[in-house]
């Protein structure tokens, strides 16, 4: 257990050293012990006993199947971005191709051809509503990014029937296929869930155990969550969560953020300290188009921050386009003498620099928490807690936030939020690269969501959380 009021016992396990040659139980102990406790000395003794035990990651999975007692599938979709995770979750996962062919071929094949042609043919005559709340935001997607194109009614809803009716296909196939699988025998694994074809799995799968994967806020991390991911996770919102119990910051706070390189060329500006930076985000991204309830787009974000300017004149303006989206605002609006675009600069340097750091809901801010930066966030975010962030739904409330200009966050709320994100939420790993106890971490998570809920429903017995701030997990993906 993550045992998060308690303190973990000292770990004296130290196999590199060992007189004799360590044995793969001993192997599957510390790996156990180190994928709950990352920044614990038994993260290097795994390297050196898996190195001498020559433990496969077969033989790893084995391990874990036989410590449950039960044989666990992963179940996934093709998704290229999380392709590495087929080869850490070795012969236990399967792999659901999402193909237009792969799909109609499969239901031929359970079906049969004449079942075939009348899921065909009802995927064809869908009704609308049932499906578009599946491929939405990949309508969205195009629109934002191709507005040329998709931005003619004719085209836009040719690929949205297009896409709704592959949903319908494989949602009819996926709900099928799932059924054949026990509840606690299998685990699916969605990417994201927002967009096609992630989406019909999501839809598909809840009533199974899921986990949610995404980006982690720090760089070498992912989000393994079993509520959701970014706004929609399963992180507590309430200070009082952070403020009894454990030493979460214990294991240390991360010392690096996220730095990506522009896809287009920009110059430098000088900047002198003390302006207010304002972190755009990528307008297609789910945190805006499902968690930025006030701000709509990237251009309604840029009227926003001119109106500031004209209602602070004391302050000055810092935009940073995301360097992910090739388009821009520049232009789009008459220039303000006190909103400067800096999208050549450094974004941790520009962190630094600011007064404070006004955002929808990007990892920016939890990259300024890091450096004790006041927060303003007009967005959902998984870091909107009470005497952690100041937040605004609207421009009176976000005048009201620029003008308490000595807030700050609560330090000790701070770092036991930081910590916690760090040591026990986060996985260490990417999509390129993922954890070789991948299967283990995410067994972790199921447990660490379970024991969370149980400290919050003793907080809200209790009645320790603000109304404005209320004391959950956030369940909206959750089924």
């Amino acid at each position: 257990m993550f045992s998060l009021l308690g303190t973990w016992p000292a770990i004296q396990l130290d196999l590199a050293n060992a007189n004799v040659k360590p044995t793969r139980a001993h192997f599957w102990t510390v790996s156990k012990l180190a994928s709950k406790f990352p920044h614990l000395e038994a993260q290097r003794k795994v390297t050196n006993a898996r190195s001498k035990c020559a433990i496969s990651t077969e033989q790893l999975m084995d391990l874990m199947v036989n410590s449950i007692g039960k044989e666990i599938t992963f179940l996934k979709l093709d998704t290229r971005v999380i392709k590495s995770f087929d080869e850490v979750l070795s012969n236990h996962i399967e792999v659901v191709e999402t193909s237009l062919w792969s799909v109609l071929r499969k239901i031929v094949l359970r079906k049969g051809v004449a079942k075939a042609l009348q899921a065909c043919a009802s995927s064809v005559l869908h009704k609308r509503s049932d499906y578009e709340f599946l491929t939405t935001g990949n309508v969205l997607r195009k629109k934002i990014r191709l507005p040329g194109l998709f931005g003619n009614k004719a085209i836009s809803a040719a690929y949205s029937w297009i896409k709704r009716t592959q949903a319908a296909l494989l949602l009819d196939y996926l709900k099928e296929h799932l059924s054949q699988y026990d509840w606690d025998c299998l685990i699916v694994v969605v990417f994201n869930g927002s967009n096609y074809p992630e989406s019909v799995l999501a839809e598909a799968s809840k009533r199974f155990r899921r986990v949610f994967v995404e980006d982690g806020f720090f760089p070498g991390t992912l989000q393994i969550d079993p509520v959701g991911i970014n706004a929609a996770n399963s992180v507590p919102r309430c200070s009082a969560f952070y403020k009894r119990g454990r030493d979460f910051s214990e294991g240390g706070l991360p010392t690096a953020v996220t730095n990506r390189p522009s896809k287009r060329k920009f110059a430098r500006v000088d900047l002198a300290p003390g302006f207010v930076f304002v972190p755009f985000q990528v307008p297609s991204d789910m945190q805006v188009t499902l968690h930025s309830p006030w701000v709509k787009d990237m251009y309604h974000f840029y009227d926003i921050v001119i109106n500031a300017a004209d209602q602070n004149p004391e302050e000055m303006f810092v935009i940073k386009e995301h360097p992910r989206f090739k388009r821009s605002v520049i232009g789009t609006r008459p220039r303000h003498p006190r909103v400067k675009f800096a999208n050549g600069n450094i974004t941790s340097e520009l962190i630094s620099n600011a007064r404070t750091v006004v955002t929808i809901n990007s990892t920016v801010g939890i990259e300024a928490l890091l450096l004790g930066k006041q927060v303003i966030t007009l967005g959902d975010a998984c870091y909107n807690i009470q005497d952690l962030v100041l937040r605004a739904n609207d421009m009176g409330r976000l005048n009201a936030a620029l003008a308490l200009r000595g807030w700050l966050p609560d330090d000790e709320l701070r770092r036991q939020f930081l910590g916690f994100l760090w040591n026990y939420y986060l996985v260490k790993g990417s999509f390129t690269e993922p954890p070789i106890a991948l299967a283990s971490r995410i067994l972790d998570h199921f447990e660490l969501d379970s024991e969370v809920r149980d400290v919050i429903a003793n907080l809200n017995s209790c009645n320790k959380w603000s109304p404005d701030y209320p004391c959950s997990v956030l369940c909206a993906s959750s089924g």
